[in-house]
């Protein structure tokens, strides 16, 4: 008896459309992974990535076993597998963000206090676990696709559904290809994932292409070639790898070329290049050419990249009895473990970075203009947190920018529709630029000693900062040699919820064995550190002189009971401290 027809196998033996057919295009967008690169799994993976957590659920005071943890990531990649085939089913799918991924898929066997804190570092986690799953290789092709497309001044960008495109573009970086996009969309840096034709619609949008005069190129037909066809580019092409076959589920829509690596683009690309060309100069004679100048299509629609998750709070389980007695210590960053000088460069570096976007997209500006936008920029930042501050309306007052708010209006203001659209979708690496040259940072002296006899006492130390770049903050501490010893860190732009909203704090005290009644809180600000930890319950509110505020400022929140003590340095902690281990639980 013959066997039933696997109805998700797609039939791809079919003769291409011809070449000359189809318009030439003007962007060539990519898929990451089975078209710029393969990849080859790693065996290993599970009980490398767990050696990393094990390790950092001991900076929160949590021992873990080694198989369970592995055995925890192993059974989460698999549904989260699932969970990705049958999003893929959708008409807008959204991404999750990197929170639900580490917390309810790849570590949801662990305990929920390490869960929580472990979740706030859910972007380093998917980073470190990018390369640790799998091999990746550059595909044959690429590098003379890249020249190719350079020379004719076709336009390039990246689309990829990614848990880390900061692991991606890392590779690109490795492998010097880079610079060669004029932007890169990967999912969970927008929001949502493919099939959602706004993965594509944001690329042309920032190349100033129309979609139908781009050409997609992607791997799979559940995810690639249907998005192209709802974002209405100009041809879909398939580069087949090992997914190519194998579609989850039935997919009706199909390619316009099925090629079997990127080094057979170049052709088809020439062929419609070069037909395109003919067909102008019958329709004019007198010399009629392509033109590289290009109409921008209508403009998308942001795509905030927020998170999704709620954050970790007072529903968990309650830690037990003697954890909870334990003292713990939650510090600010800027004025507590670090004091920072003013950069007067510091629009320089990421001004450059802007006009080298601005090129590589084809809208160009000089750096003078960049600088200048950058500035004026981040003063209309400043002017809006505050009026923000002095608003009657509380609701959205502890509201955190979103940093494609940031960059594509704040400092796109006056700038190109393009390069306000690839502005958005750089915005962490623009972030994270500026974070790194904005101020010229250097510890505090005490902070240091405060944090390694912690580690020595085994107290967990967790961070409460309002910042414009955790990945920023956490390459500080990585130079003074804390990563180690830093446990729970809530930053502002990746809770979404700036000091001293309630929020933030409570995402860090989640991620505490530690009832709060315990907790230290260390700040240097009146109203955020103050007035916020207060607000959140924490036992131990302390102040430090010496950073943002006034000494006034501070005296007056010890007076009113916002703060409990107000220091000259963060040493003087290291009493306070030991004054709870000798009472005991």
């Amino acid at each position: 008896m013959p066997s039933a027809p696997d109805l998700s196998a797609p039939d791809l033996s079919a003769p291409a459309l011809p070449a000359a057919a189809l318009p030439a295009p003007r962007a060539l967008l990519l898929d990451f992974g089975g078209v710029v690169i393969s990849t080859s799994s790693r065996v290993t993976w599970a009980r490398e990535l767990a050696e990393i957590v094990v390790e950092r659920a001991r900076a929160v005071g949590a021992d873990l076993e080694l198989a369970e943890v592995e055995e925890s990531l192993r059974t989460g990649r698999t549904a989260l597998s699932l969970w990705k085939n049958a999003a893929s089913r959708r008409l807008s799918p959204r991404e999750l963000g990197p929170r639900e991924i580490v917390e309810d898929f790849l570590l949801a066997d662990l305990p929920a206090t390490v869960r929580s804190a472990l979740a706030l570092d859910a972007r380093e986690l998917l980073a470190a676990m990018a390369p640790l799953v799998a091999d990746h290789h550059q595909r044959p092709g690429i590098t003379e696709l890249l020249a190719e497309c350079a020379a004719r001044g076709i336009r390039l960008g990246i689309v990829s559904n990614a848990h880390s495109g900061r692991a991606h573009r890392a590779i690109l970086e490795h492998l010097g290809l880079a610079e060669t996009f004029g932007v890169q969309i990967y999912s969970d840096e927008v929001g949502i994932r493919k099939p959602h034709p706004d993965m594509i619609r944001l690329a042309t949008e920032a190349l100033d292409v129309d979609p139908q005069e781009a050409w997609y190129v992607g791997d799979t037909l559940d995810r690639d070639v249907v998005a192209g066809r709802r974002a209405g580019v100009g041809a879909v092409v398939i580069t087949r790898d090992r997914r190519t076959d194998h579609p989850p589920f039935r997919v009706t829509d199909t390619p316009d070329l099925v090629l079997e690596t990127p080094e057979g683009l170049l052709a088809p690309l020439r062929a419609a290049l070069e037909a395109s060309a003919a067909r102008a100069a019958a329709a004019d004679p007198a010399g009629a050419t392509v033109s590289g100048t290009l109409t921008p299509d209508g403009a998308v629609g942001d795509v905030a990249a927020a998170d999704g998750t709620a954050l970790p709070g007072e529903n968990d389980p309650a830690p037990s009895a003697v954890a909870a007695r334990r003292p713990a210590l939650l510090l600010d960053h800027g004025g507590v473990i670090t004091l920072s000088t003013p950069n007067p460069q510091r629009f320089a570096a990421v001004a450059a970075q802007i006009v080298a976007l601005s090129e590589r997209i084809g809208s160009p500006i000089d750096l003078a203009t960049a600088e200048r936008a950058a500035a004026e920029g981040w003063e209309r930042h400043r002017a809006r947190k505050r009026a923000r501050d002095a608003a009657a309306d509380q609701a959205p007052r502890h509201e955190e920018i979103d940093p494609a708010m940031l960059w594509g209006d704040l400092v796109g203001a006056g700038l190109p529709a393009p390069l306000r659209a690839a502005l958005r979708l750089e915005a962490p690496q623009l972030s994270l630029t500026l974070h790194r040259f904005k101020n010229l940072p250097a510890p505090r002296p005490g902070a240091l000693e405060l944090i390694r006899w912690c580690h020595q006492q085994g107290i967990v130390v967790g961070i409460v900062s309002n910042t414009i770049s955790g990945e920023g903050v956490r390459e500080i501490l990585a130079r003074y040699g804390l990563t180690a010893m830093i446990g729970p860190s809530a930053y502002s732009d990746e809770v979404g919820v700036r000091k001293p909203g309630r929020a933030i704090f409570e995402a860090a005290l989640a991620g505490l064995a530690t009832d709060r009644s315990q907790v230290i809180y260390v700040g240097d600000k009146a109203l955020n550190d103050g007035r916020g930890g207060r607000d959140a319950g924490i036992g131990t509110v302390c102040l430090l002189r010496g950073g943002k505020d006034s000494d006034a400022d501070l005296d007056a929140a010890l007076t009113s009971g916002d703060a409990d003590h107000v220091l000259d340095s963060p040493a003087q902690v290291i009493d306070l401290l030991a004054a709870q281990l000798a009472v005991g639980p």
